[in-house]
């Protein structure tokens, strides 16, 4: 008879390995059929685009031969759980394996290890198959070492996945709910940061949504993260990357494991197929479940609080008290459970508060509070659409101009309780504290365009800032090598030229204003420049790759359009040969836009649909159709040389428009004033 005392059990883990190879077969020709197989029939080995300069490639650590077996390691330990778990899943299995000669340690231990041989053995099997194929004639693709990051990243991946699926599998009796409860721990920091991120975008005045947690879950997510150092060693053929990050995520593994075992000595076999294993679990999964109903729920309707406030309440109450009742049944096995109303009334009431504490609160000082200027290290402060860029800067004007900013954001009457709607609101603020205790503090405010006008024209005013938020100078940036016009219509690479332009575009862009450089609706080209970045110039010698930056340039930038001028690109500027031209007041140009016909158009399956059918050029009355070169030139001349600092909320008083082959328009330059000037200059 076999010692109770022992830590391992040979026949325990015999009896499962042989019980569950099928499965093991099974994934190792899935294995086989996302990698070995597409390597063998899907590479061509004449193609050159399967190779590279030396014997660094590492093919099989690409996405599309790491990912998918990844993906499919983070399902198979579930699967696995179920299979081997049996014994406290089934009341009749339970009996049986609880009634050898054999503790409930080796039971454990021997279970777990027979799982890892059926999980490892097809990877190993299939790192074999790739390190031969290596050898044997795929050696310029992947080496021996690709074959090894292959093999333990997949290794690494069943072996964290299951020290959760196991864990799960000692709260619960139930093999659905085991399903159920597995996802939900891999999924509910994402459900958390993602509702939560809701509520607040709703009632929190100043939220931005970013989700902090939620991307501390992706730095810490081990698919990505060995996913990302597999990348970069099929570039770069070295393995640079945080051996403490990767020894801290196995590490995390291994209380999962010691909890399971632990929950497992304590568990009654009488509880096999009951969702809860343990009493005290059953109001833990009732009010999880129903909080995170309810939580989801209110989240996806928030939207809908400002106009029509039932909305999102109604739907919180009837799927919450659903889930809640449904949660008891499950949990009870019965239908008696309408007795148990005061529970859920407790947990509406506390929702409630939670909800009325985003609402009616600042949050605990979240929506009026301003960082100290002596704890503030740099700013960021940038508008919402126009500048992507998140520059960080330390001058101390900037940082005290940033606070003021802040300050009148958030004064009493601007303030919500509810987020509403304000069609005047078309941009946003962003501010951005960087602190010198190392934390982050992040607001956005929606504003009108003519106060984001106010801001920036001030910001604009530091050189320091405009170096920082302008593309073109961009830290990235190493050598510009190529510069196009008009959507890269025309290129030119010439060394000493690209010094020259690029030198006056960027000294225009020190001398304008913000209302100077972003000019809307005046005239304005698309300039092109196309470069190495500086990490690549450091370690690939400037090889060029698709790196590009774009700038419009308008008729406030006066020493490069002279340039363009004097070097012969002065017909790139103003595209006057490929239509005629018109010229409309804003009386003529709102005919023309807001006066439409509905006509009938068909489609694909030949049914018909109503649409606003634009009017045409020859519907236009009193306006003239401008042919002649001499008058265009005229025309692009003084689109060109004039000047536009643009301002909000002003109307346009005159158009000048291309007509299309179509006898359609399309504007090439607006202008507040001049209208008359540029009238009288084409009739002279």
């Amino acid at each position: 008879m076999t010692s109770k005392t022992s830590l391992f059990n040979k026949g325990i883990y015999k009896s499962t390995v042989r019980r569950y190879l099928w499965g093991s077969v099974l994934y190792a020709i899935i294995l086989f059929m996302v990698t070995s197989l597409v390597i063998l029939l899907g590479i061509d080995k004449t193609d050159t685009w399967y190779r590279m300069s030396d014997s660094r490639v590492a093919l099989i650590l690409d996405e599309h031969y790491l990912f998918l077996p990844m993906i499919i390691g983070c399902f198979v330990p579930t699967v696995v759980a179920l299979l081997v778990y049996r014994f406290v899943h089934s009341k009749k299995t339970s009996v049986f394996v609880h009634s050898l000669p054999v503790s409930r340690t080796a039971n454990y231990i021997s279970t777990i290890l027979a799982a890892f041989t059926l999980m490892a053995a097809p990877i190993v099997l299939n790192g074999i198959i790739l390190a031969l194929l290596s050898i044997f004639g795929y050696g310029e693709f992947f080496g021996i070492t690709s074959c090894l990051i292959w093999t333990g990243a997949n290794l690494l991946t069943i072996f964290l996945m299951f020290s959760i699926s196991t864990f799960v599998a000692m709260l619960t009796g139930n093999s659905f709910a085991m399903v159920g409860l597995n996802g939900l721990i891999h999924c509910i920091v994402i459900i958390f940061a993602a509702a939560f991120s809701a509520l607040a975008s709703c009632f929190l005045y100043g939220y931005f949504d970013v989700n902090e947690l939620l991307y501390k879950a992706m730095e810490w997510n081990f698919v990505a993260y060995l996913m990302e150092i597999a990348n970069d060693f099929s570039i770069r053929n070295s393995l640079a990357f945080d051996f403490l990050k990767l020894a801290a995520m196995i590490v995390m593994a291994l209380p999962f494991y010691v909890f399971g075992w632990l929950l497992y000595k304590k568990r009654r076999m009488e509880t096999a197929e009951d969702v809860a294993a343990f009493n005290c679990l059953n109001p833990i999964y009732k009010y999880l479940i129903t909080f995170l109903a309810a939580l989801g729920t209110f989240a996806i309707f928030s939207g809908a609080a400002a106009e029509k406030p039932l909305v999102p309440i109604v739907f919180t109450v009837v799927i919450s008290g659903v889930v809640y009742f449904a949660a008891e049944m499950i949990l009870k096995k019965s239908f008696r459970v309408w007795k148990k109303y005061k529970g859920y009334l407790v947990f509406a009431a506390a929702f409630t508060a939670m909800i009325c504490v985003f609402a009616f609160t600042s949050f605990f000082g979240y929506e009026t509070r301003i960082p100290e200027t002596e704890d503030i290290e740099s700013v960021s402060i940038y508008e919402y659409y126009h500048q992507p860029q998140m520059p960080w800067i330390s001058n101390s004007d900037i940082i005290e101009y940033t606070q003021d900013v802040h300050e009148e954001m958030i004064q009493k009457d601007q303030i919500y309780t509810v987020k509403e709607y304000r069609p005047d609101y078309t941009t946003a603020i962003h501010i951005r504290y960087q602190m010198k205790n190392g934390k982050t503090l992040v607001r956005r405010y929606p504003i009108t365009e003519s106060k984001i006008c106010e801001v920036l024209e001030k910001l604009y005013k530091y050189d320091e800032y405009k170096y920082k938020v302008m593309e073109v100078f961009g830290e990235e940036i190493g050598e510009v090598y190529r510069i196009g016009f008009n959507h890269g219509s025309v290129y030119f690479n010439d060394k000493e030229m690209i010094e020259e332009f690029y030198s006056c575009l960027t000294e225009d862009i020190m001398s304008l204003d913000y209302t100077q450089l972003h000019d809307h609706q005046a005239w304005s080209m698309n300039v092109i420049l196309e470069y190495v970045r500086t990490d690549d110039l450091k370690k690939y010698n400037g090889e060029r790759g698709m790196w590009s930056t774009y700038q419009n340039i308008n008729a406030n930038y006066k020493k490069t359009l002279k340039w363009m001028k004097e070097n012969g690109f002065w017909d790139q500027t103003f595209n006057k040969d490929d239509a005629d031209l018109c010229i409309l007041d804003k009386e003529q140009w709102k005919e023309y836009t807001t006066s439409r016909e509905v006509a009938t158009a068909s489609y694909g399956n030949g049914g018909t649909v109503e649409v606003q059918k634009i009017k045409n050029f020859s519907e236009i009355t009193g306006v003239e159709r401008i042919s002649d070169s001499t008058r265009k030139n005229k025309i692009a001349d003084f689109v060109t040389d004039t000047g536009v600092r643009f301002v909000p909320d002003k109307e346009y008083s005159y158009y000048v428009c291309g007509i299309s082959n179509d006898g359609y328009l399309n504007i090439l330059a607006a202008f507040y004033e001049d209208g008359e000037e540029l009238l009288e200059l084409i009739e002279h």
